[in-house]
């Protein structure tokens, strides 16, 4: 048997052209979908701004519920538009994640650290 054959397998095997594979990411989207309101939490760690940057970068840990990229944040009154989140699973996070998020709308002096952002999808 070669080296091929056992990496990739047999292409005569039985194999099923109906598997699906699906990501951490793309499970947490289906989660949001499902929900009727999707929301979550996240306590705010760090908040700086880029050198020449205008948008601030907050470093966070999800808290409650999911956060993606088609949400909105919410601070003290103000609508944040989130511009990116970083995460281990992409631009998606659920309880428990650190995540960095890009938002626009705010200043970094506005945010305090272990304060609560707040998110829902719109």
């Amino acid at each position: 048997m070669s080296l091929v054959t056992l990496t990739f397998g047999n292409k005569a095997a039985n194999a099923s052209p109906h598997v699906f594979i699906s990501t951490p990411e793309e499970r947490i989207i289906q989660k949001l979908n499902h929900s009727g309101t999707a929301k979550g939490e996240a306590i705010i760690k760090k908040a700086c701004r880029f050198y020449s940057e205008e948008n601030v970068y907050v470093v966070a840990e999800v808290t409650e519920g999911f956060l993606s990229n088609n949400m909105t944040a919410f601070y003290n009154g103000k609508t944040l538009d989130i511009l990116d989140v970083e995460s281990k699973y992409g631009h998606s996070a659920k309880k428990g994640m650190t995540v960095g998020l890009t938002l626009r709308g705010i200043s970094e002096e506005e945010l305090e650290k272990d304060s609560v952002l707040s998110f829902e999808k719109q």
